[in-house]
């Protein structure tokens, strides 16, 4: 919702006017996108030493973890207000003073508020990287983590799921169960389920395992410090919202895992369906139960969407590709 209260006069650019200066851009990354801050910053750097371009990170309050190491003073922000009316002022007097051509908002909700903010600044160009737009620019991981992927193939890795997209849905549930029904089929592949989520949605996830009888399939951890060399030895990665989870897709993809997401119907995803991964959209444990069954037992399909993947991800979530693509964006910005 619009804040009900007024600017002071500003002045609107056209939108391809002529930049006769660097071309001045701000990457806004909200608080409920934190896991995509590693590759905004990448992106943010990656143009420090291009004289044509300036560009500033700008963090939400929620992150609340001072300025990223390796970045310049004058590059980065640090939003101080809460509330939607505080936060809104505050960008617009970001935007103010950095006169921007483009602002780019990472953000997995409409922030209406920054758009707005943008928008009575005086900026041209405010793009919203939403999911529709990451499956054409998708966020870039350090391939470097992922290099001895090739090393270790299917075959020799734990035939097992891992589950990094946490516990703040009900998916791991989900999983747990469908553990129960591949046990009806003879199938006790070990589980790891591992990230974000609160210590109650942790034990939910404890009990129903216990309850169930399948505790000593499962590892419950709330952090992993070691994720891309645990994917690069499990078999399958299971992710749910995908869309919500493009970083961990990609970091599935590179470690050459068969991935599987778990998603609602028709929504976005970076997953190819049968290509380089299987998009789930049901939230019935027994179905799940069947394409993790068809996964374990058929091993050459999913040899065939491992390898899939891992090349998706070496030719499409580089900092290469990511910067190639945002440059291209940049470039329109100015009309050229």
């Amino acid at each position: 919702m619009t804040p009900e209260f007024r600017f002071p006069g500003s002045t609107h650019l056209p939108a391809n006017a002529p930049v006769q200066r660097p071309l001045r851009l701000i990457h806004f990354v909200a608080d409920d996108s934190q896991a995509i801050q590693p590759a905004v910053l990448k992106l943010v750097r990656s143009t420090e030493n291009v004289p044509e371009l300036k560009t500033m990170l700008v963090l939400d309050k929620a992150f609340n973890n001072g300025k990223p190491r390796g970045i310049k003073d004058t590059s980065f922000k640090q939003m101080e207000s809460w509330s939607t009316i505080g936060r809104t002022y505050e960008f617009y007097r970001f935007c103010r003073h950095y006169q921007p051509d483009a602002v780019f908002i990472h953000s997995e909700q409409n922030t209406a508020w920054c758009r707005y903010a943008s928008l009575q600044a005086g900026t041209a160009r405010v793009i919203h990287i939403n999911e529709q737009l990451r499956q054409q620019i998708p966020y870039s991981i350090d391939l470097s983590h992922f290099n001895k992927a090739d090393e270790v193939p299917l075959s020799l890795r734990i035939p097992g799921i891992i589950m990094p997209s946490g516990f703040n849905d009900q998916f791991h549930l989900q999983l747990i169960r469908a553990l129960a029904c591949l046990r009806e089929k003879r199938l006790s592949p070990r589980v790891f389920l591992t990230g974000p989520g609160t210590r109650k949605a942790q034990e939910a996830a404890h009990q129903l395992g216990y309850a169930l009888g399948l505790d000593k399939q499962l590892r419950i951890a709330s952090h992993c410090g070691n994720l891309p060399f645990l994917l690069m030895h499990h078999q399958l990665s299971v992710i749910g919202n995908p869309d919500k989870n493009p970083m961990l897709v990609a970091q599935s993809m590179a470690a050459g895992c068969a991935t599987l997401g778990i998603t609602p119907a028709n929504t976005p995803s970076l997953i190819q369906h049968g290509n380089d991964g299987i998009l789930f959209a049901s939230d019935s444990p027994e179905l799940l139960a069947e394409k993790l069954e068809d996964l374990l037992q058929n091993s050459s399909y999913a040899q065939q969407l491992a390898r899939q993947a891992r090349l998706r991800a070496q030719e499409n979530f580089s900092l290469p590709h990511m910067h190639k693509a945002y440059t291209d964006m940049y470039l329109a910005v100015t009309g050229t």
